[in-house]
């Protein structure tokens, strides 16, 4: 699959996910510009760390605070004119439990960013860190493993029990789900001039992200509780995304051609090479070329 090194844009910048993938692309990737994107002004340990990772590599390194939730914000607008791909990770409250007043403030930043990246003359492609809780209706049918692919209709919002407390993602997976579609028309609207790829993360947690810290509370927000082995304990597991596995998906949906994609956009399942999982990953393999190297039960 025919791939180019493009300038990056990272929103959420300095959260678990962007930080984690602006590290990778600084070490490993030929991207000749990054941009890092957050409501939070960078301190000089951040800045620091980001030109280390690029270990002399020629690569523009900017830093730019911003509000995403303001479309007269030229900080942000600007900074997009200077970059062919942009991911979209920023989120008021970037967990399942989130409330209406975040999610009315994320899905603004999923509209703004999404119609800027449209409208830039640089923008080639834009990736939207959507979630797995999109489908997260179908947790409690019994799957045959790769059965559940990313073109079912969507069953928004998981319900569960963590061992403690009864949980529903449903207004956090709203605004997720709405901005899968919103690509998805924008895409087409496009024409080509800039294509979408919506990747429904799986966990990929905070830090070293070890599967035996991954449990049914089914977020790190939540403490584990007691029930192991349970259908939800297993759920949760078999979308476990690794580090290294987040990065190479993130880097390849930024870097990967997208001329023959249907009507512009793709919606992928981003989980790791996770066995007997339900997840069918077969199009982020097709389209990306992903191929996931870890195995939540080969780690464990």
């Amino acid at each position: 699959m025919e791939r180019r090194a493009r300038s990056v844009g990272v929103t959420g910048a300095l959260g678990n996910l962007g930080w984690k993938l602006l590290l990778h692309l600084a070490a490993f990737s030929d991207a000749p510009r990054l941009v890092a994107l957050d409501y939070r002004e960078a301190d000089q340990a951040r800045r620091d760390a980001l030109r280390d990772a690029a270990n002399g590599r020629q690569v523009e390194i900017e830093f730019v605070a911003c509000d995403l939730q303001d479309w007269s914000d030229m900080r942000w607008r600007d900074a997009f004119d200077r970059v062919e791909s942009v991911v979209h990770f920023a989120a008021q409250n970037p967990f399942p439990e989130a409330s209406w007043s975040d999610v009315d403030a994320s899905a603004a930043m999923n509209f703004n960013t999404a119609h800027a990246a449209a409208d830039s003359p640089t923008v080639e492609r834009y990736v939207f860190a959507t979630s797995n809780h999109v489908m997260g209706r179908y947790k409690d049918r019994n799957w045959e493993a790769g059965a559940l692919l990313p073109d079912l209709e969507p069953g928004v919002g998981t319900l569960w029990h963590t061992g403690q407390q009864e949980m529903d993602s449903t207004i956090y997976a709203t605004a997720k789900w709405a901005g899968e579609r919103h690509c998805q028309a924008l895409g087409q609207r496009a024409n080509g001039s800039t294509t979408f790829v919506c990747i429904r993360i799986g966990w990929c947690q905070p830090g070293e992200n070890r599967p035996d810290t991954l449990s049914a509370a089914g977020t790190p927000t939540q403490a584990q509780g007691e029930q192991q082995e349970s259908p939800t304990d297993r759920w949760y597991k078999s979308m476990w995304l690794s580090n290294r596995d987040f990065c190479q998906l993130f880097r390849r949906a930024t870097e990967a051609e997208g001329s023959a994609w249907p009507d512009g956009a793709i919606v992928v399942h981003g989980m790791s090479n996770n066995r007997g999982m339900p997840w069918n990953i077969e199009a982020a393999r097709r389209y990306l070329g992903y191929e996931p190297l870890d195995d939540v039960y080969g780690a464990l």
